[in-house]
Protein backbone atom coordinates (compact mmCIF):
# COMPACT_ATOMS: atom_id res chain seq x y z
CA UNK A 1 0.00 0.00 0.00
CA UNK A 2 2.82 2.41 0.87
CA UNK A 3 4.53 1.67 -2.44
CA UNK A 4 1.30 2.39 -4.32
CA UNK A 5 0.88 5.69 -2.45
CA UNK A 6 4.42 6.78 -3.32
CA UNK A 7 3.92 5.85 -6.95
CA UNK A 8 0.82 7.98 -7.27
CA UNK A 9 2.07 11.11 -5.50
CA UNK A 10 5.19 12.10 -7.36
CA UNK A 11 6.88 14.98 -9.12
CA UNK A 12 6.01 15.25 -12.80
CA UNK A 13 7.60 17.47 -15.43
CA UNK A 14 4.90 19.25 -17.41
CA UNK A 15 4.80 21.61 -20.37
CA UNK A 16 2.02 24.10 -21.01
CA UNK A 17 0.52 22.87 -24.29
CA UNK A 18 -2.19 25.52 -24.55
CA UNK A 19 -3.75 28.39 -22.62
CA UNK A 20 -7.45 29.15 -22.75
CA UNK A 21 -8.93 32.31 -21.28
CA UNK A 22 -12.03 31.31 -19.33
CA UNK A 23 -13.06 34.66 -17.84
CA UNK A 24 -11.61 38.15 -17.41
CA UNK A 25 -9.60 36.92 -14.40
CA UNK A 26 -9.07 33.19 -14.99
CA UNK A 27 -7.19 31.05 -17.47
CA UNK A 28 -7.03 27.34 -18.14
CA UNK A 29 -3.66 25.69 -18.59
CA UNK A 30 -3.58 22.45 -20.55
CA UNK A 31 -0.53 20.56 -19.35
CA UNK A 32 1.31 17.95 -21.39
CA UNK A 33 2.90 15.35 -19.08
CA UNK A 34 4.40 13.27 -21.87
CA UNK A 35 4.52 9.54 -21.23
CA UNK A 36 3.66 9.84 -17.54
CA UNK A 37 0.79 7.62 -16.52
CA UNK A 38 -2.49 9.48 -16.05
CA UNK A 39 -3.29 7.43 -12.98
CA UNK A 40 -5.57 9.90 -11.29
CA UNK A 41 -9.24 10.04 -10.45
CA UNK A 42 -11.45 12.80 -11.80
CA UNK A 43 -11.89 15.47 -9.13
CA UNK A 44 -8.40 15.12 -7.64
CA UNK A 45 -5.76 17.84 -7.52
CA UNK A 46 -2.12 18.57 -8.18
CA UNK A 47 0.21 20.88 -6.27
CA UNK A 48 2.70 23.41 -7.61
CA UNK A 49 5.62 24.64 -5.51
CA UNK A 50 6.21 28.38 -6.04
CA UNK A 51 9.91 28.01 -5.17
CA UNK A 52 10.59 26.60 -8.66
CA UNK A 53 10.01 30.05 -10.22
CA UNK A 54 13.13 32.19 -9.91
CA UNK A 55 11.29 35.45 -10.52
CA UNK A 56 9.31 34.88 -7.31
CA UNK A 57 12.43 34.48 -5.16
CA UNK A 58 12.32 37.89 -3.48
CA UNK A 59 8.56 37.90 -2.95
CA UNK A 60 8.74 34.44 -1.37
CA UNK A 61 11.70 35.45 0.81
CA UNK A 62 9.77 38.45 2.13
CA UNK A 63 6.59 36.46 2.85
CA UNK A 64 8.54 33.71 4.57
CA UNK A 65 10.18 36.32 6.79
CA UNK A 66 6.82 37.90 7.66
CA UNK A 67 5.03 34.59 8.22
CA UNK A 68 7.93 32.84 9.92
CA UNK A 69 7.37 29.72 7.87
CA UNK A 70 8.16 28.27 4.45
CA UNK A 71 5.73 29.01 1.63
CA UNK A 72 3.73 25.88 0.89
CA UNK A 73 2.91 24.37 -2.50
CA UNK A 74 -0.44 25.52 -3.88
CA UNK A 75 -3.16 23.00 -4.70
CA UNK A 76 -5.04 23.17 -8.00
CA UNK A 77 -7.99 20.93 -8.76
CA UNK A 78 -7.95 19.22 -12.12
CA UNK A 79 -10.80 19.93 -14.51
CA UNK A 80 -9.70 17.14 -16.82
CA UNK A 81 -10.74 13.50 -16.89
CA UNK A 82 -8.22 10.64 -17.12
CA UNK A 83 -9.22 9.77 -20.70
CA UNK A 84 -8.29 13.25 -21.94
CA UNK A 85 -4.82 13.94 -23.38
CA UNK A 86 -3.91 16.89 -21.15
CA UNK A 87 -4.10 17.78 -17.48
CA UNK A 88 -6.42 20.79 -17.15
CA UNK A 89 -6.14 23.30 -14.34
CA UNK A 90 -7.97 26.61 -14.28
CA UNK A 91 -6.34 29.37 -12.27
CA UNK A 92 -8.32 32.34 -11.05
CA UNK A 93 -6.14 35.38 -10.43
CA UNK A 94 -6.27 36.27 -6.76
CA UNK A 95 -5.98 39.92 -5.81
CA UNK A 96 -4.72 41.68 -2.71
CA UNK A 97 -7.49 43.68 -1.08
CA UNK A 98 -6.34 45.96 1.78
CA UNK A 99 -8.31 45.21 4.90
CA UNK A 100 -9.58 41.90 3.50
CA UNK A 101 -6.58 39.91 2.27
CA UNK A 102 -4.05 38.79 4.82
CA UNK A 103 -1.15 38.45 2.36
CA UNK A 104 -0.67 39.21 -1.34
CA UNK A 105 -1.08 36.23 -3.67
CA UNK A 106 2.08 34.53 -4.88
CA UNK A 107 1.33 32.00 -7.59
CA UNK A 108 -2.07 32.70 -9.14
CA UNK A 109 -1.11 35.95 -10.94
CA UNK A 110 1.83 34.50 -12.88
CA UNK A 111 0.06 31.20 -13.60
CA UNK A 112 -3.08 32.88 -14.87
CA UNK A 113 -1.41 35.69 -16.84
CA UNK A 114 2.21 34.82 -17.62
CA UNK A 115 2.38 31.12 -18.47
CA UNK A 116 2.36 30.89 -22.29
CA UNK A 117 2.53 27.64 -24.25
CA UNK A 118 5.96 26.08 -23.94
CA UNK A 119 6.38 27.04 -20.29
CA UNK A 120 7.81 24.16 -18.26
CA UNK A 121 6.90 23.51 -14.66
CA UNK A 122 7.04 20.77 -12.06
CA UNK A 123 3.78 19.51 -10.64
CA UNK A 124 3.16 16.98 -7.89
CA UNK A 125 0.26 14.57 -8.04
CA UNK A 126 -2.11 13.02 -7.93
CA UNK A 127 -4.19 13.07 -4.77
CA UNK A 128 -7.46 14.06 -3.09
CA UNK A 129 -10.65 12.37 -1.87
CA UNK A 130 -13.04 14.48 -3.97
CA UNK A 131 -13.90 11.68 -6.39
CA UNK A 132 -16.89 9.56 -7.29
CA UNK A 133 -16.42 5.99 -6.00
CA UNK A 134 -16.53 3.13 -8.48
CA UNK A 135 -19.56 1.63 -6.74
CA UNK A 136 -21.55 4.90 -6.71
CA UNK A 137 -24.21 3.38 -8.94
CA UNK A 138 -25.09 0.91 -6.20
CA UNK A 139 -25.87 3.75 -3.79
CA UNK A 140 -27.23 6.48 -6.03
CA UNK A 141 -28.97 7.33 -9.26
CA UNK A 142 -28.19 11.06 -9.16
CA UNK A 143 -25.16 13.19 -8.41
CA UNK A 144 -26.04 16.74 -7.39
CA UNK A 145 -23.30 19.29 -8.00
CA UNK A 146 -23.50 22.54 -6.00
CA UNK A 147 -20.77 24.86 -7.24
CA UNK A 148 -19.82 28.51 -7.16
CA UNK A 149 -17.17 30.38 -9.10
CA UNK A 150 -13.94 28.46 -9.66
CA UNK A 151 -15.33 25.70 -7.46
CA UNK A 152 -16.67 24.25 -10.69
CA UNK A 153 -13.21 23.01 -11.75
CA UNK A 154 -13.12 19.53 -10.13
CA UNK A 155 -16.80 18.96 -10.87
CA UNK A 156 -16.13 19.60 -14.55
CA UNK A 157 -13.77 16.64 -14.47
CA UNK A 158 -16.20 14.49 -12.47
CA UNK A 159 -19.02 15.05 -14.95
CA UNK A 160 -16.92 14.44 -18.06
CA UNK A 161 -15.44 11.26 -16.60
CA UNK A 162 -18.83 9.84 -15.62
CA UNK A 163 -20.33 10.55 -19.04
CA UNK A 164 -17.29 9.02 -20.75
CA UNK A 165 -17.53 5.86 -18.64
CA UNK A 166 -21.29 5.54 -19.17
CA UNK A 167 -21.96 4.67 -15.53
CA UNK A 168 -25.71 5.45 -15.70
CA UNK A 169 -25.53 8.24 -13.11
CA UNK A 170 -27.53 11.37 -13.83
CA UNK A 171 -25.74 14.60 -12.96
CA UNK A 172 -27.54 17.77 -11.90
CA UNK A 173 -25.33 20.85 -11.90
CA UNK A 174 -26.51 23.96 -10.07
CA UNK A 175 -23.78 26.50 -10.76
CA UNK A 176 -23.67 29.94 -9.14
CA UNK A 177 -21.76 32.78 -10.80
CA UNK A 178 -21.80 36.54 -10.39
CA UNK A 179 -22.44 37.32 -14.07
CA UNK A 180 -22.48 35.60 -17.45
CA UNK A 181 -18.86 36.64 -17.99
CA UNK A 182 -17.83 34.87 -14.77
CA UNK A 183 -19.04 31.42 -15.87
CA UNK A 184 -16.28 28.86 -16.36
CA UNK A 185 -16.57 26.34 -19.24
CA UNK A 186 -19.84 27.84 -20.49
CA UNK A 187 -19.61 26.47 -24.05
CA UNK A 188 -18.42 23.06 -22.90
CA UNK A 189 -21.28 22.62 -20.45
CA UNK A 190 -23.81 23.76 -23.04
CA UNK A 191 -22.46 21.16 -25.48
CA UNK A 192 -22.39 18.40 -22.85
CA UNK A 193 -25.97 19.13 -21.79
CA UNK A 194 -27.17 19.16 -25.40
CA UNK A 195 -25.35 15.97 -26.32
CA UNK A 196 -26.05 14.02 -23.13
CA UNK A 197 -29.41 15.28 -21.87
CA UNK A 198 -30.21 11.95 -20.20
CA UNK A 199 -27.04 12.17 -18.14
CA UNK A 200 -26.67 15.89 -17.43
CA UNK A 201 -28.93 18.74 -16.33
CA UNK A 202 -27.38 22.21 -16.00
CA UNK A 203 -28.78 25.34 -14.36
CA UNK A 204 -26.81 28.59 -14.18
CA UNK A 205 -27.74 30.86 -11.30
CA UNK A 206 -26.49 34.46 -11.58
CA UNK A 207 -26.27 36.65 -8.48
CA UNK A 208 -25.45 40.09 -9.92
CA UNK A 209 -27.34 40.38 -13.19
CA UNK A 210 -30.45 39.11 -14.92
CA UNK A 211 -29.61 36.09 -17.09
CA UNK A 212 -30.07 36.62 -20.81
CA UNK A 213 -29.80 33.93 -23.49
CA UNK A 214 -27.91 31.56 -21.21
CA UNK A 215 -28.10 27.91 -22.20
CA UNK A 216 -29.36 25.43 -21.30
CA UNK A 217 -31.23 27.00 -18.34
CA UNK A 218 -30.75 29.91 -15.97
CA UNK A 219 -32.21 31.98 -13.15
CA UNK A 220 -31.26 34.97 -11.02
CA UNK A 221 -30.33 34.57 -7.38
CA UNK A 222 -28.26 32.45 -5.06
CA UNK A 223 -28.65 28.72 -4.65
CA UNK A 224 -31.16 28.11 -1.87
CA UNK A 225 -33.08 25.32 -0.19
CA UNK A 226 -36.17 25.66 -2.39
CA UNK A 227 -34.14 25.41 -5.59
CA UNK A 228 -32.08 22.46 -4.38
CA UNK A 229 -35.17 20.62 -3.17
CA UNK A 230 -36.84 21.06 -6.57
CA UNK A 231 -33.99 19.16 -8.24
CA UNK A 232 -33.80 16.30 -5.73
CA UNK A 233 -36.16 13.53 -6.86
CA UNK A 234 -35.01 10.83 -4.43
CA UNK A 235 -32.96 12.12 -1.51
CA UNK A 236 -31.83 8.66 -0.42
CA UNK A 237 -30.46 7.91 -3.91
CA UNK A 238 -28.59 11.21 -4.35
CA UNK A 239 -24.91 11.99 -3.76
CA UNK A 240 -23.80 15.61 -3.43
CA UNK A 241 -20.53 17.20 -4.51
CA UNK A 242 -20.19 20.77 -3.26
CA UNK A 243 -17.28 23.06 -4.12
CA UNK A 244 -16.75 26.81 -3.89
CA UNK A 245 -15.55 29.53 -1.53
CA UNK A 246 -15.36 28.53 2.12
CA UNK A 247 -14.09 29.91 5.40
CA UNK A 248 -10.30 29.87 5.45
CA UNK A 249 -8.36 28.46 8.42
CA UNK A 250 -6.92 31.87 9.33
CA UNK A 251 -10.39 33.45 9.16
CA UNK A 252 -11.75 30.77 11.47
CA UNK A 253 -8.83 31.25 13.88
CA UNK A 254 -9.16 35.03 14.02
CA UNK A 255 -12.93 34.85 14.52
CA UNK A 256 -12.57 32.44 17.41
CA UNK A 257 -9.90 34.62 18.99
CA UNK A 258 -12.57 37.32 19.04
CA UNK A 259 -15.00 34.87 20.61
CA UNK A 260 -17.05 34.67 17.40
CA UNK A 261 -17.92 32.13 14.78
CA UNK A 262 -16.83 33.09 11.24
CA UNK A 263 -19.55 34.16 8.84
CA UNK A 264 -20.44 31.21 6.60
CA UNK A 265 -19.49 31.34 2.95
CA UNK A 266 -20.87 29.32 0.04
CA UNK A 267 -19.76 25.85 1.13
CA UNK A 268 -20.84 26.27 4.76
CA UNK A 269 -24.20 27.63 3.64
CA UNK A 270 -24.79 24.74 1.24
CA UNK A 271 -23.84 22.12 3.82
CA UNK A 272 -26.26 23.61 6.33
CA UNK A 273 -29.07 23.58 3.75
CA UNK A 274 -28.32 19.98 2.81
CA UNK A 275 -28.49 18.86 6.44
CA UNK A 276 -31.75 20.73 6.92
CA UNK A 277 -33.16 18.95 3.86
CA UNK A 278 -32.27 15.60 5.40
CA UNK A 279 -29.03 14.62 3.67
CA UNK A 280 -26.68 12.47 5.70
CA UNK A 281 -23.06 13.60 5.87
CA UNK A 282 -22.04 10.33 4.20
CA UNK A 283 -23.89 11.46 1.06
CA UNK A 284 -21.91 14.71 0.82
CA UNK A 285 -18.41 15.47 -0.38
CA UNK A 286 -17.18 19.02 -0.05
CA UNK A 287 -14.17 21.02 -1.10
CA UNK A 288 -13.54 24.70 -0.58
CA UNK A 289 -11.15 27.40 -1.63
CA UNK A 290 -10.54 30.99 -0.63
Amino acid sequence: MAEERRRKVREIQAVVADVREETHDAASLLLDIGDEERDYKAGQFITIDPHQFGFLEQVIAYLEEVKGTREKPRAYSMGSAPHEPHILITVKEERFWPGESKYPPVLSPPLSRHCPPGTTLTISGFTGPYAIPQDAGQKADTVLHLCAGSGIVPNFGLIKDSIHRGDDLHHVLLYSSKTRSDIFYYDQFAALAAGHSEQLTVLHSLTREDPHQIEPASRKGRLDAELIKSYVKDLDRTLVYCCGPGVLPWERKEARERGEEPAPKFVETMIQILHELGFDKRQIKQESWG
